[in-house]
């Protein structure tokens, strides 16, 4: 991947990543004795790196926010299983239709904010179980991917809530860059059993949920949660 092609969030952990890997080296003076590389610990979360966006959430398995042309079916009349949207026009946004859920209406101010010249919509549905909260930790892209990663807690003591069953939600991310969705090739997501703020390293987290090195026009499953 060329650099022009790294978001600003990856340039500026690859710039972390390269101090850390200097300072390792500045105490080594003539003794002899190399220093002994050293692994960076994982950034912190930092809320203000994670994209502006707004969710929605509804207890049903229907999808929440869409595009017309993904209700059609497959010629075996089964459901089209439906892969994240990139939404990089007002004619694009204008066309979404959403489920009569609480919430919607921030979804519609939040798509009128947004400069699609210089921004783009990531549409991504997530399920749930019921008795948790999904949190947004991070995002990342390319020209040509997008990774999310989310971390997930119980809810209040006082949200009644049935632990088998699952909600469905969207999430509305607002990319600060134009992407062209053709170009789209690799998607994924992941999801840490915890919150964004006591994420671990990568390894602990839940296998992510990707369709690398697919074109952006063909399926992919959607996410789901353990």
């Amino acid at each position: 991947m060329v650099p022009s092609e790294l978001t600003r969030r990856r340039t500026l952990l690859g710039a972390a990543g390269a101090l850390a890997a200097l300072a390792g080296c500045s105490g080594s003076e003539g003794g002899g004795d190399e220093a002994t590389p050293t692994v960076p610990a994982r950034e912190p979360f930092d809320p203000e790196s994670v994209p502006p966006h707004r969710s929605l959430r509804a207890a049903t398995d229907e999808p929440l926010a869409w595009l017309p042309d993904e209700t059609r079916t497959d010629t075996d009349g089964e459901p089209r299983r439906r892969r994240p949207t990139f939404v990089a026009s007002r004619d694009r946004a204008d066309r979404l239709r959403f489920a009569d859920v609480e919430g919607v209406e921030a979804a519609r101010s939040f798509l009128a904010e947004t400069t699609f010249d210089s921004e783009t919509i990531y549409l991504e549905r997530y399920p749930v179980r019921r008795c948790y909260e999904l949190q947004l930790c991070d995002v990342s892209w390319s020209e040509t991917d997008i990774d999310t990663q989310f971390g997930r807690v119980l809810r209040d003591a006082d949200v009644a809530c049935d632990p088998d069953a699952r909600d469905s939600t969207a999430w509305f991310v607002r990319i600060p860059e134009a992407l062209d969705p053709d170009r789209i090739t690799s998607y994924g997501s992941g999801m840490s059993g915890s919150s964004c703020a006591e994420r671990g390293p990568p390894a602990e987290h839940e296998p992510a949920i990707t369709a690398d090195a697919v074109p952006a026009s063909n399926e992919t499953a959607e996410g789901d949660d353990a």
